[in-house]
């Protein structure tokens, strides 16, 4: 028995409620750039299985839960199998084309950002924010634009740091709370980098390869030391009663 399939109205219903911007250009575009690939009717219509709408779903969750652009969720569609049922990505044997690290860990070092250059107003479009929460973030100096004067223009990381911020925001957590974030930051980048100075300063190939290798497990255990001291601080909220 043939797969059922949708037209990509029916799609747009389908998924509306799940991702609010989508739109039927959007799909067209995402068709465009190679990210889905449905059928077509004799009469040219396209024809969406639920293979192709678990894959569409997946893409447009990358976009929005992980702020990945279009070219890194190319690659790993390129490099990885794609769960048909739930639309789930399957582990690679070689992180290199995904952005994981040999643990088996996502590469911290790795944001999956690509190389972006946008004006203010185009980064308050991208995060969610208004111009003046983005000026804020640079006041309190999470994000600094490259450039200068009418020259300025923020990167990938601005992007990243900006829609995080929007996320905050909807909780009632300004740009300038969000300074404890960056202190903390600052201090354990110092503490890591006195650790990987040794290996650094080596100045070979396998030694560059070997402190990027350190410098992705600290920032991982890192990473589970803070979750753990959050839990622990955090108890008396999320304990049963």
């Amino acid at each position: 028995m043939s797969a059922p399939y949708r037209s990509i109205g029916q799609v747009l219903d389908l998924l509306k409620s799940e991702f609010a911007d989508i739109s039927i250009s959007k799909i067209r575009f995402l068709e465009s750039q190679g990210l889905i690939d449905p059928e077509r009717s004799q009469s040219g219509y396209r024809k969406f299985t639920d293979a192709d709408i678990g894959r569409l779903r997946w893409i447009l969750e990358q976009q929005r839960d992980h702020f990945l652009p279009l070219k890194v969720i190319k690659e790993r569609i390129d490099h990885e199998e794609l769960g048909e049922a739930t639309g789930a990505m399957g582990s690679s044997e070689d992180g290199a084309g995904s952005g994981t690290h040999r643990t088996g860990r996502p590469n911290p070092l790795d944001s999956g950002a690509v190389s972006v250059s946008m004006t203010l107003d185009e980064l308050a479009s991208a995060s969610g924010l208004s111009r003046s929460k983005v000026l804020d973030l640079q006041k309190f100096g999470l994000i600094e634009p490259l450039g200068d004067g009418a020259l300025a223009h923020y990167g990938a990381e601005a992007v990243i740091v900006a829609r995080v911020a929007a996320g905050f925001l909807a909780h009632g957590v300004e740009p300038r709370h969000l300074r404890a974030y960056k202190s903390a930051a600052e201090r354990e980048a110092g503490l890591l980098e006195q650790r990987i100075m040794p290996v650094v300063m080596q100045r070979t190939a396998q030694s560059k390869r070997q402190s990027l290798d350190m410098l992705a497990e600290l920032i991982n255990l890192g990473s589970d030391l803070r979750l753990s001291l959050l839990r622990c601080a955090l108890a008396c909220h999320t304990r049963n009663h």
